[in-house]
């Protein structure tokens, strides 16, 4: 069961995202905080796997409470859901750690799959926030944003550079065992990975994975 802190100084949106959440048969929303400082604390009590962080809070900010928790669960995943496509905010907090931004006009299906591509370490980005020209060339140092993007049901997921070659051998027709022996890293990391990458693009098998590849120039 996946777990879920939501923090937002809204009751209603809390309720509402809570509701929606588990409303997903593989999700718990396990806490809800009122302002970054207590989804910190609570972080520390009910260790999340995830974290709906809103940006503008009182007390203590989204982006300084992101940077609280990446500081000492590094393990937590932490999802921005705000309002603010404002560059500032963007730049801030991802600096910060912050594992995706996506805006609260996401729909459902889009946010569940935000979620759980955000706790399967892609780093999914907002298809508008990601328009900003500044914020597409800013320097890796200053946001660590990869580059590797796909669009699947609205949202950017962001796909590793370990990844993508994992599916560059899966379209030149590589198993396993070759992928393997190419990378020098176990098999079963392999399996895994190709796993992981099939579910979060809503695919069903390998072949799926490598005509998605081709369709979508990622190769």
């Amino acid at each position: 069961m996946l777990k879920v802190l939501i923090a937002d100084d809204q009751k209603l949106l809390r309720e509402s995202f809570k509701t929606i959440i588990e409303n997903n048969g593989d999700m718990k929303v396990v806490a809800c905080a009122a302002n970054g400082r207590e989804a910190y604390e609570l972080c520390g009590e009910f260790s999340p796997d995830v974290v709906l962080m809103d940006i503008s809070m009182p007390l203590c900010s989204g982006t300084e409470a992101t940077k609280l928790i990446k500081s000492n669960y590094p393990q937590i995943k932490v999802l921005i859901v705000t309002a603010s496509d404002d560059e500032s905010d963007v730049f801030e907090a991802i600096s910060n750690g912050a594992n995706g931004y996506i805006l609260k006009n996401v729909g459902t299906e889009e946010l569940m799959l935000a979620i759980k591509s955000t706790f399967h370490g892609l780093q999914i980005m907002d298809k508008d926030v990601f328009r900003h020209e500044s914020f597409n060339t800013c320097p890796k140092e200053t946001v660590k944003v990869q580059t590797n993007k796909v669009a699947v049901n609205d949202i950017n997921v962001i796909i590793t550079d370990r990844e993508m070659e994992i599916i560059r051998m899966i379209v030149e027709g590589k198993d396993n065992k070759e992928i393997a022996a190419s990378l020098f890293i176990a098999e079963g990391t392999v399996k895994n990975t190709i796993t992981t990458i099939i579910s979060k693009l809503q695919l069903k098998d390998r072949t799926q994975l490598a005509v998605f590849a081709i369709k979508n120039h990622l190769v």
